[in-house]
């Protein structure tokens, strides 16, 4: 729906980006009005946010036609998208602290009542250590009109949160769910979910999980815990930032190299240089989804000829393994474990909870004493280097523990889940 010009401001002397909005000419006036007003509110939006890690506004010009054009900043980079593409994935300390910096601006856009709504590689920009989000054309305003009707989605699919997919009210809870997707792809190569079509990603976004991270190291809990479908069980930022921070300062590193991937990815595409300024961009999708339909989904594994039960895969039995070594904290016992994709382990282990069947609510002070005794026991398990503190789910009902393995296969990660009358405790080794 427009393109990007690199221009030139002959009365301040600067070089610039002009963001020029491109209609097809099929669009009737109320869908012409609705674009029209989109630009019209990134402009606005962005102006509202004075932050290094958000594009500068320069001006709103208006054409002789009644199209609005956008006079930024220009940002002499490309995008995370770019730069994915043209060297393959990055470390998990490099991605940590693109992450970091995102999260900042994300903070500044939403105590500004700014929900972004699109956050996906393709609009942050890195200009050597800077990292800038761009585009706030679909952005939600606090105290503005809507611009999408209800039960309508607008977004980048593959980046859109389980409640955007839905058509449901979004804020910032969303936006730290696509950051989570952002940060997948940016180690692994590729988005959490994808499919052969719209409606397939959508789908996979509302209802499934997506395969492990695999070269995540010490960011895979952080991942996990910002795709979680359920927003109040997200980390807040001020809990993102306390797990992001680590990493990204190389404080917190595995000590061994992560597990390779059980089979191998495409080769990375050869290195190119990258334009100064984009002269186009990919139009975003507006669709009207209604998820609910009966979906079946036949999945086929073949390897030289013979199929892969699950539980049989010895990478799985080797984790199993290592995950049974480990024993159980005071007052657990093993109730299940399961092979959560690719020979990652999980082990679930089960105590009551010390109120019984009248638990109903958050956790209780006796829950967090429970929580801080299982991260004394996993301090002093063998194989584990370093533990993360607890991060809590908005609705204090479950919390995450980072864990450093001394080498692979090791524990990377315990969950704590309240239920109403017990606490599972869930450990993934991998």
């Amino acid at each position: 729906m427009g393109a990007v010009w690199r221009a030139h401001d002959e009365q301040l002397g600067r070089d610039v980006a002009v963001k020029e909005l491109r209609l097809p000419e099929h669009l009737g006036a109320d869908q012409r009005r609705t674009w029209i007003a989109r630009l019209d509110r990134e402009a606005r939006a962005a102006a509202r946010l004075k932050h290094p890690g958000i594009v500068t506004v320069h001006d709103l010009v208006v054409g002789d036609d009644g199209r609005p054009w956008i006079v930024l900043e220009l940002v002499h980079g490309g995008s995370l998208d770019d730069l994915l593409k043209a060297s393959g994935p990055l470390p998990f300390q490099q991605a940590a602290s693109i992450g970091l910096r995102m999260l900042d601006a994300l903070q500044a856009a939403h105590l500004a009542g700014i929900t972004h709504r699109d956050i996906k590689p393709a609009n942050v920009l890195l200009e050597g250590e800077r990292v800038v989000l761009t585009d706030f054309g679909i952005a939600a305003v606090d105290g503005d009109a809507a611009l999408t009707r209800s039960g309508e989605v607008v977004g980048t699919p593959a980046f859109m949160s389980p409640e955007q997919v839905r058509g449901r009210p979004v804020g910032a809870e969303s936006d730290l769910w696509s950051l989570g997707a952002t940060l997948y792809t940016a180690v692994e190569g590729r988005p959490p979910f994808t499919g052969t079509s719209t409606g397939a990603v959508f789908v996979a976004v509302a209802t499934e999980d997506p395969a492990p991270a695999a070269h995540a190291g010490p960011l895979e809990p952080v991942i996990s815990g910002l795709l979680r479908k359920d927003p109040a069980q997200r980390p807040t930022a001020d809990q993102l930032r306390a797990m992001l921070a680590p990493i990204a300062s190389g404080r917190l590193a595995p000590a061994g190299p992560p597990p390779p991937m059980p089979v191998p990815g495409p080769p990375p595409v050869p290195y190119a240089p990258m334009p100064r300024a984009p002269t186009a961009r990919r139009g975003r999708l507006l669709w009207p989804v209604l998820i609910g339909a009966a979906v079946a989904v036949v999945a086929v594994a073949a390897v030289l000829g013979f199929v892969l039960r699950p539980g049989s895969d010895p990478t799985y039995k080797n984790n199993l393994h290592i995950a049974e070594k480990l024993g159980a904290p005071s007052g657990y016992t093993r109730t299940s474990e399961k092979d959560v994709g690719g020979g990652r382990a999980q082990v679930t282990l089960t105590a009551p909870r010390a109120c019984g069947a009248a638990c109903s609510g958050p956790a209780t002070p006796t829950d967090r004493a429970a929580f801080q005794a299982v991260l004394q026991w996993l301090q002093t398990r063998p194989g584990i280097a370093a533990v993360n503190p607890p991060a809590m789910a908005r609705d204090e009902r479950s919390c995450i523990i980072g864990v450093r393995p001394v080498h692979a296969p090791g524990v990377i990660k315990a969950e704590i889940v309240l239920e109403a009358d017990k606490t599972l405790l869930r450990i993934d080794v991998t």
